[in-house]
């Protein structure tokens, strides 16, 4: 089956099957600034002055969307904190945000993202 024969939804979820969900959210951050880059584009072409705000409204979305995805996909390096390297991720703590502290300043905020306010947990 070609994947013109195919729903272009199935196209799209055939991408993610089998990653992990840090994989899909980093997937679906690049499609989303692949979006935007589209509507911008449409944008430049576009004659009519609503569509064509409209159409830059939602390149800002996706790149708010990519943006944040990105941001919740990225490891750091070191401890937002006290700065002490953390080359294996083992030994960090990280929230959604991917936040990131050593063991000792994640226990000094007990846990808690002094960022966000989300739990810190150690690293897979």
């Amino acid at each position: 089956m070609s994947n013109h024969d195919t729903a272009p939804e199935q196209v799209m979820a055939s991408l993610f099957a089998g990653l992990s969900r840090p994989e899909q959210m980093a997937l679906l951050g690049r499609l989303e600034s692949t979006g935007a880059r589209l509507y911008r584009a449409w944008a430049a072409q576009e004659q009519n002055l609503k569509a064509r705000e409209a159409l830059l409204k939602a390149a800002s979305r996706e790149e708010e969307n990519g943006d944040l995805l990105r941001l919740m996909t990225t490891a750091k390096e070191s401890c937002e904190k006290c700065r002490k390297p953390l080359p294996a991720r083992s030994d960090a703590h990280v929230c959604s945000f991917q936040c990131t502290f050593c063991p000792d300043c994640a226990s000094a905020v007990n846990q808690t993202c002094p960022n966000c306010g989300g739990v810190l947990a150690p690293a897979a």
